[in-house]
């Protein structure tokens, strides 16, 4: 099969889309399909890896440090490529999303769209009232969703989001994949003393970790408040927060001002290869965000070992069952803290909820997801198919 993968992002930009892509595209390659992503141009780029059939098309940067561009209407010479695709896959509803739409229209290719995102969790971005900018995303993803055959929901939570907005495209919930191995594998110790150096990291302390973008819709707010609390019981806790983002000078201004410096630590962007050594320094994994689709992110740190505690939300609430692999916590930060307090204070919880956690992100393996992916692959076409009888 002949895959045609549209993303808004790809190399060198880092997070969680893109890691998607590049799960599936190993994943499918490796059973011996053929897979191009279509992907914005990123000036000065140059991907030394052996990563192929990587299909440029013009753009330029939107302003701010996103990492988003505006894609051009594809090429004569790009549809040349495109039209011999079998399905087309679209990563997102917006610029890309419209591109990849196109094109599946004019060449009656059968093309499939992942919801990512919870995208009225980032309505905070819009200057204009929230109620309106929820109600525009709302009427333009059910919009959005005619110009496609199939939707695929990467967590059952964003299933339940697209019937609320009165979506009738056929949904499949299709979960993303990690590569296990990478972050079963112990790292080694020489890497990990490196980063407790660096981190000023004690041989006493107990440290929690959370991964993704520094921005206010990962409810890093909540977080570094919740970690003052903690901080009055267990003064020898460090949190790091492993991340970069647009957001870093504002919330290591908000560390300062809660007294959090030396203890809460923004680390800027890791690179993948890096992620291993990171989450090596942790006791255990903390989340209170209640934007995500279908966290990787959560899912590497369990495949690493490290036992949750999240705030119940739909995205994580997906993953992470409560007493098997982490903790759910109701969403004030009282419990939340009380919940970190239980394991920091019970190692024998800590190593039950980490077995329990490694159990689980089992079934998130790469060549696992991707079977599933083919799956809906063929019902899509199938679809499309019968559209046209």
């Amino acid at each position: 099969m002949r895959i045609g993968i549209f993303t808004e992002t790809y190399k060198p930009v880092i997070n969680g889309v893109v890691n998607s892509v590049l799960g599936f595209k190993q994943g499918l390659e490796a059973l011996g399909h053929e897979v191009f992503v279509f992907c914005p141009t990123y000036k000065n780029y140059k991907d030394e890896s052996k990563d192929k059939n990587i299909i440029h098309m013009n753009s330029l940067p939107l302003p701010g440090k996103s990492g988003y561009h505006f894609v051009f209407s594809a090429s004569d010479e790009i549809k040349a490529t495109a039209k011999t695709m079998d399905i087309i896959h679209t990563q997102h509803p917006f610029i890309m999303g419209d591109r990849a739409a196109d094109v599946a229209k004019e060449f009656n290719i059968p093309i499939a769209f992942t919801n990512h995102t919870q995208y009225e969790q980032y309505s905070h971005y819009i200057p204009i009232s929230k109620e309106i900018v929820q109600r525009s995303i709302e009427w333009y993803i059910k919009g959005f969703s005619k110009r496609v055959d199939m939707i695929i929901a990467p967590a059952p939570g964003i299933t339940k989001v697209l019937k609320r907005y009165s979506v009738k495209t056929p949904i499949e919930v299709v979960a993303n994949g990690i590569d296990i191995e990478r972050f079963k594998k112990i790292p080694p110790k020489s890497e990990v003393d490196k980063l407790k150096i660096k981190y000023n990291i004690k041989p006493f302390d107990q440290v929690l970790v959370c991964t993704g973008r520094i921005a206010e819709e990962k409810n890093l707010t909540f977080l570094l408040e919740s970690f003052k609390i903690l901080q009055k019981s267990k003064p020898d806790t460090k949190l790091i927060l492993i991340g970069g983002g647009m957001q870093i000078d504002y919330f290591n201004n908000l560390i300062t001002k809660l007294g959090l410096a030396g203890s809460a630590i923004i680390t800027d962007f890791v690179s993948y290869n890096d992620m291993p050594c990171y989450l090596a320094l942790a006791d255990l994994y903390v989340t209170a965000s209640k934007s995500e689709v279908h966290p990787l992110t959560v899912l590497e740190g369990m495949a690493a070992g490290l036992p949750m505690v999240i705030v119940k939300a739909p995205g994580t609430g997906d993953i992470v069952t409560d007493g098997l692999d982490g903790l759910v916590t109701k969403d004030n930060k009282n419990d939340f803290v009380q919940k970190i307090n239980k394991l920091l204070n019970d190692k024998g919880l800590r190593n039950n909820l980490a077995k329990g956690a490694k159990t689980t992100s089992i079934k998130y393996s790469i060549p696992e997801t991707t079977k599933r992916l083919l799956e809906v692959y063929r019902k899509t076409i199938k679809i499309h198919n019968n559209k046209e009888e």
